[in-house]
């Protein structure tokens, strides 16, 4: 449709110039000028073709010859024949094109599929069929003419997923690699040898890429020798090889794993004369992947492997023990307290290093874990709580640890005075609260050992004593003391002059406890541990008010009696 009306336009356009020249001729007749007559008439006949011709060129539907999409050739085919062809050419044989890469023995193939291809065939036809489609009707035959002569390339852009192209690059690249060895040593158990060393080879990486990148561009499974670059070792170096050599023999030891004791082998110490090793590395310099033998020295530690055993839990470091009553109900709770939570305790494994904490190993004091309630020190007061009298068992157990010299981390006095351990040297703990923490500060694994009967309980720090000669002292200093506030309650229902003590009360102090190191009865060191402040707790009376005659008065007030707990029913807190 759109042909014939421009054919039309043209058969208009030649009657109209045919019109427009009949004058002229007519007049060249009057003249008897017939020879102009005939050019004139050509040229208007070559004019109307002309026309006729460029209206033809471009009224074409077809992509104009001279267009090519990377090599394809894209000349006198339709839209959608243009699509189709490069659709068959690249994405339909995505999935059948292999490439290979090989390097000496290795090779590996990739499928062009795994790098998630996508060709833009939709965009390169369309830059194709517009050549020649744009602008006025002179500019158009312009671009038409030249790329009939000289011909355009257009590129298919295309993407694919270049991290994972080049990881598959990485994994040829590590599985045909030659990594270069520079020269060592090898030490075996009896022997030392000198490594010369041997080359290795390069990739480029780089390289490869981009011999992937081009088959992905053009779909071809070409084939790739890798290009191979040999690597040669470094030269050896006398003072590091002779470093490399020489080591330090060092003893067995031992450390704790899961409360097992794991043994550290010991290592045997190498010497060697530095000028003969300079010697055999000048004389094998030229050589690759050879070993020498060297002429060292092995020098034995004094602790072996094999002889460990007779170095641990050897020594008991220190004990220490401290007692307390079942005779009260509350006194026979304690007790069970002081029991369960020293059996938590026995058996515990420090390695060198190695922190102990309380809280950690005892767990919390519950009903459901068997606890019972006793007194305790809690807010100022003494009252019943779960748990009681378990800072008998960390105060006895701090005793044993100051006492074996191990280093105390975390350790706090209770808020009150207790009876079962001099003052200065007792170890509040409450859960999530207060902790005892000491580190294993000698070179071998301590065990603590716990021993409860019905009225005592006892800690016991089993090691090595490395000095036997040295034993430590703890040495307290009172600072200050206050005495007990006492509170008088008044009874009106008790006779005047008799009092009866309802709260024993307890003075306050401030101590300085110092741990005193002795070697062989002589004095050589004197640290202070720690300062202890002890609050007062109020003294609490109640007396008669009411009157009685003489006689009876002085009986009652020589019969007034005075009634005190005893020290060892309050226990420490927990």
């Amino acid at each position: 449709m759109v042909f014939t009306t421009k054919f039309i336009a043209i058969i208009i356009f030649c009657n109209w110039g045919v019109f427009m020249i009949n004058p002229l001729i007519q007049k060249l007749k009057d003249k008897n000028k017939l020879l102009i007559y005939i050019p004139l008439s050509i040229i208007a006949v070559s004019l109307i073709l002309s026309l006729v011709f460029a209206i033809a060129i471009l009224s074409n539907k077809k992509i104009y010859n001279g267009v090519y999409v990377n090599d394809i050739n894209m000349g006198k085919i339709t839209y959608s024949e243009g699509y189709d062809l490069l659709n068959s050419i690249y994405t339909d044989k995505i999935n059948e094109v292999e490439i290979t890469l090989t390097n000496n023995d290795f090779s590996k193939k990739f499928n062009l599929s795994e790098f998630h291809i996508v060709y833009d065939i939709d965009n390169a036809v369309k830059k194709a069929y517009d050549i020649g489609r744009s602008g006025n009707i002179f500019k158009r035959l312009k671009d038409i003419l030249n790329v009939s002569k000289n011909g355009i390339i257009i590129d298919l852009e295309f993407s694919f997923n270049e991290k994972k192209l080049k990881d598959s690059i990485e994994d040829f690249y590590k599985n045909s690699l030659i990594e270069v060895q520079n020269p060592d040593i090898i030490i075996e158990e009896n022997n030392v040898y000198f490594y010369t060393g041997k080359p290795g080879t390069a990739l480029n990486k780089d390289e490869v890429f981009e011999h992937i990148y081009n088959c992905i561009k053009t779909v071809s499974n070409e084939s790739f020798e890798i290009p191979v670059e040999t690597i040669m070792p470094d030269d050896a170096n006398i003072d590091d090889i002779y470093n490399k050599v020489l080591r330090q023999s060092k003893n067995a030891s031992a450390s704790v794993e899961n409360n097992e004791v794991v043994v550290v082998p010991h290592i045997r110490g190498i010497e060697i004369d530095k000028s003969e090793l300079k010697n055999i590395i000048e004389n094998n310099k030229n050589k690759f992947d050879t070993k020498k033998e060297l002429p060292v020295s092995f020098i034995e530690p004094e602790i072996k492997t094999e002889n460990i055993g007779d170095y641990l839990f050897r020594d008991v470091l220190a004990s220490y023990t401290t007692y307390f009553t079942t005779d009260t109900q509350n006194n026979a709770n304690r007790g069970v307290n002081i029991r369960l939570s020293s059996s938590k305790i026995n058996g515990t494994l420090l390695g060198p290093g190695d922190v102990f904490s309380f809280n950690d190993v005892v767990g919390p004091r519950t009903s459901s874990r068997g606890y019972l309630s006793a007194y305790v020190y809690t807010n100022g007061k003494i009252v019943p709580d779960v748990g009681g009298g378990i800072c008998q068992v960390s105060s006895t157990l701090y005793n044993a640890v100051i006492f074996s010299g191990l280093e105390t981390v975390y350790r706090m006095n209770h808020m009150f005075t207790v009876g079962y351990v001099p003052y200065g040297q007792d170890a509040a703990v409450s859960y999530n609260e207060l902790d005892l923490q000491f580190k294993n500060n000698t070179n071998w694994p301590v065990k603590i050992n716990a021993y409860a009967t019905n009225n005592s309980v006892k800690f016991e720090i089993v090691g090595t004593n490395e000095i036997p000669e040295k034993k430590i002292e703890i040495v307290n200093v009172q600072i200050s003391s206050t005495p007990a506030p006492v509170k008088y309650i008044d009874d009106p229902n008790m006779p005047q002059g008799t009092s009866v003590v309802i709260q024993s009360g307890k003075p306050g102090y401030v101590y300085d406890t110092y741990k005193v190191t002795k070697i062989n009865g002589v004095e050589t060191e004197r640290v202070l541990l720690h300062r202890s402040r002890y609050n007062p707790y109020q003294h609490i009376v109640k007396r008669g008010t009411k009157a009685v005659e003489n006689e009876q008065s002085d009986a009652l007030v020589n019969s007034s009696e005075i009634i005190e707990l005893p020290e060892d029913n309050i226990p420490a807190t927990h």
